[in-house]
């Protein structure tokens, strides 16, 4: 909880233009952004935009009692038993805190009937057959006003009413508020509330203290510089006409902003008492001219604070060069996305993806290393018209650059969500628990048991289920295997015989696979299945009632991390066992690597041995100090020759005059780095997988050096995969 002064100046472009003229706000006002907390915080970002609505709403009015704003369910709980509730408390509501939230108005309106409750966010239909059903299901009872679409003016003008008249007078009478009729037979839907032209008509709730107290607590500053998204693809909530003008916020105010932040995290980051990161919640960043002045303020910010060390950032979808431009004036910082989503035309095309070039999405993927950036390129399976055939392709083609593999969820924000869009594409979907949104809170003596859901395509008229999961398998096998270089050696030398990576992951998948991976494969099938059920309600009936086998990592993992941590982490000596088997044999089929002793082989060899000890035991606790290997080939040579595309066939470029001694080490800073996120997510499986999820591997894998041969003793012991005798 927080209190803070918003006698703030007005904001340019506000009214009434005096601070004199505002009206009196007498109404308690509680605002809640709630995230999950008890297997780890779910949402750790701060909670920038329920602030936003106040320092807005401070525009237009004065408040008697100062705004208070909830992150933490505990927190929110504490204060009900204390103080009772508000007036007014409003709720964010997204697809990762929806029944949270839901869970924790309802008892708030049971115990205190005259409080009105107010939700607002992306996760509600877009068409008014659809909102009814969801009123009557989930927020009857519960909420007495929803704003649809952008919240700051239609939250602000709710108040003013509220402020003169009793809840029930107000039904529909603002643009933008829906509300259930009394008999529960409907829901006013007033026109849509007009977008915010300007984004200086939301001052900085940073600037303006308001956010302070969550520094502390270990958050991860989340600003906004533009809003709106000007393509139109209906599997997105921004893909809408509502939201397809984009609205900016001042330069200066931007700048202001992140020096503030700076500032706070500083001290916090040198203590690794917070994640030395940045979320900036634009959908197009660095298409516009002023995103270059943000990333030359970013580039201040580091030198000044050491802060921060990485921005995550969704990049622009259109307009490479001046994104490569922005992105270059904080090198190492961004990685640029490349939302790809599918490379097949008639997929583009059932998703409308027609105003964007997947070509310029590739060149900045190609060309990202020369702007001192890394890249990465998302794929969502089972979009309409999507098939085995067309994901395998869509990898194929993306596999000069990282992939980010995903499934299609189903938004109710979405036009795809709509029930003609489902039947003429043939979408069939089930329902899975998300990853870390589950708990159970006692809130005014009544426990709330929540979890939250989204619904998946996983069956087309040209993908069955089966072929799904083989898709998953195969995205599981790009994650372990090929994404962040965790057997670099091996695609620069296969990359080198002119042999794309799929053909060896395809080759990885054939070949026989070693105890350990063949279980943790079936594992990974089999809770697949498991976590996807058919029917909604069902699944949260028994979410719910199994609440702690959630919370205590039994259920409800995001498998794709979870599996690829226990692939590196179980079956290393396995997966770097069959990536060998599949490398050769691919590279027999060109005439490379025969007979047992031919050097291409060997460089194979000690290359996957080189990378499973770069990865060896570091998730744990207490990794083994050094580990060692005997080196025949100058491996570090061969992939910086990898990264400027300019890797040898010939094996003989790459060996060493004499054998040396190849030492691999965890520094000190890589170890504080993982104390902070074990620390945060745990030092579970399910805690690990997340950390992969936010933690690049070149950053906690060990550093390696070479010393002449014979200088040290080895921890490892021989494998496998080790380098033969020369």
């Amino acid at each position: 909880m927080t209190v803070v002064d918003l006698g703030m100046p007005l904001a340019a472009g506000a009214s009434p233009a005096t601070p004199e003229k505002r009206p009196m706000m007498d109404l308690r006002l509680w605002l809640c952004d709630l995230t999950y907390t008890q297997q780890a915080v779910s949402a750790e970002t701060m909670p920038q935009a329920v602030a936003g609505l106040a320092t807005h709403a401070a525009t237009v009015m004065d408040f008697k009692c100062v705004p208070q704003i909830f992150k933490f369910p505990e927190d929110l709980a504490k204060a009900l038993e204390i103080h009772g509730a508000p007036d007014v408390i409003g709720f964010s509501h997204y697809i990762w805190n929806a029944h949270l939230s839901i869970g924790f108005a309802r008892v708030i309106k049971e115990k205190f009937p005259k409080t009105v409750v107010v939700m607002g966010g992306p996760h509600y239909p877009l068409l008014r057959a659809d909102q009814a059903q969801f009123w009557y299901q989930r927020l009857a009872g519960a909420v007495d006003f929803y704003v649809d679409g952008e919240g700051e003016i239609a939250f602000a003008g709710l108040l003013l009413l509220l402020g003169s008249k009793p809840a029930g007078k107000v039904l529909d009478t603002i643009p933008g508020v829906h509300s259930m009729s009394s008999d529960r037979r409907d829901v006013y839907t007033p026109r849509p509330r007009n977008r915010i032209r300007d984004l200086a008509d939301v001052p900085s709730p940073y600037t303006a203290g308001l956010l302070d107290p969550f520094f502390e607590r270990g958050g991860v500053p989340t600003i906004t510089t533009t809003r709106g998204c000007p393509f139109s693809c209906n599997f997105c909530t921004e893909g809408q006409h509502y939201f397809s003008k984009v609205a900016k916020r001042p330069q200066a105010e931007v700048e202001a902003e992140l020096h503030y932040i700076g500032r706070r995290m500083a001290p916090l980051v040198r203590v690794g008492a917070a994640r030395n990161e940045l979320l900036i919640t634009d959908s197009n960043f660095g298409m516009f001219p002023e995103d270059k002045h943000t990333c030359q303020v970013l580039a201040e910010c580091q030198k000044l604070y050491g802060w921060p060390r990485v921005v995550n950032v969704t990049t622009g979808k259109n307009q490479r060069e001046r994104v490569l431009d922005a992105v270059a004036q904080v090198p190492g910082t961004i990685s640029l996305s490349g939302s790809v989503q599918s490379l097949d035309t008639d997929v583009l095309a059932a998703v409308e993806r027609k105003n964007i070039s997947a070509e310029k999405m590739m060149e900045i993927a190609l060309q990202s290393a020369r702007a001192g950036a890394q890249s990465y390129s998302e794929v969502i399976l089972a979009l309409p018209d999507d098939s085995k055939k067309k994901h395998f392709d869509t990898l194929r083609g993306l596999m000069d650059d990282r992939l980010n593999m995903f499934q299609l969820t189903l938004l109710p924000s979405s036009e795809m969500y709509a029930p003609a869009y489902r039947k003429r594409w043939g979408i069939g979907t089930k329902w899975r628990v998300m990853p870390r949104c589950f708990g159970r809170y006692t809130v005014l003596g009544q426990e709330v048991r929540a979890a939250e859901l989204d619904e998946v395509s996983v069956e087309l008229p040209n993908l069955s289920y089966e072929e799904y999961r083989e898709c998953r398998v195969m995205d599981l096998l790009v994650a372990s295997l090929y994404n962040g270089g965790v057997f670099g050696t091996i695609l620069a030398v296969l990359r080198a015989h002119r042999i794309s990576p799929m053909t060896w992951l395809a080759e990885c998948r054939s070949q026989w696979h070693g105890e350990d991976l063949t279980r943790v494969i079936t594992e990974f099938l089999a809770e697949t299945n498991e976590q996807l059920w058919a029917d909604r309600q069902d699944l949260m009936r028994f979410a719910t009632a199994n609440v702690d086998r959630y919370i205590d990592g039994e259920l409800g993992n995001n498998l794709l991390y979870t599996y690829r941590m226990r692939m590196i982490s179980e079956a290393l000596e396995d997966l770097a066992d069959v990536a060998v088997r599949a490398a050769l044999a691919v590279l027999r089929r060109t005439g490379a690597a025969t007979g047992s002793s031919a050097l291409v082989a060997r460089i194979v060899r000690e290359g996957a041995a080189y990378h499973r000890l770069k990865l060896s035991q570091v998730f744990t606790t207490e990794p083994p100090g050094v580990l060692e290997q005997v080196a025949n080939f100058d491996i570090d040579h061969l992939l910086e020759d990898a990264r400027a595309g300019q890797e040898s066939p010939d094996a003989r470029r790459y060996r060493l005059p004499e054998p040396m001694t190849r030492t691999f080490v965890l520094t000190d800073r890589q170890r504080a780095t993982l104390r902070t996120y074990v620390g945060e997510m745990g030092s579970t499986v399910a805690g690990f997988g997340w950390l992969l999820t936010k933690v690049r591997l070149p950053d906690i894998v060990r550093q390696v050096r070479m010393t002449a041969a014979g200088s040290g003793s080895s921890d490892a012991e021989p494998t496998r995969s080790d380098v033969v005798t020369p």
